[in-house]
């Protein structure tokens, strides 16, 4: 994995176990979006954990987050 992406996981990584959880996704994505309410942001977090937990363990890889960082590039923007 780049240092690039590494550094947008583990920043998104808040409880540093390696993998990111829902409530990571949501706050990474409300990051995004800083209007957005949470609860609005459930359908498309759990859109994209349906596109992109490629085991199905409900939590996000590194190596499951890269093309999920590939195709939503605002996830990597500098805050």
């Amino acid at each position: 994995m780049s240092e690039k992406y590494e550094a947008v996981f583990a920043r998104f990584d808040t409880d540093g176990d390696g993998r990111l959880d829902v409530d990571e996704v949501t706050a990474a994505i409300a990051g995004m979006f800083p209007a957005a309410e949470v609860d609005d942001l459930s359908p498309l977090v759990a859109k994209l954990f349906a596109e992109y937990d490629a085991n199905g363990d409900g939590l996000l890889s590194a190596a499951e987050f890269v093309p999920l960082a590939e195709n939503l590039p605002e996830l990597g923007a500098d805050d």
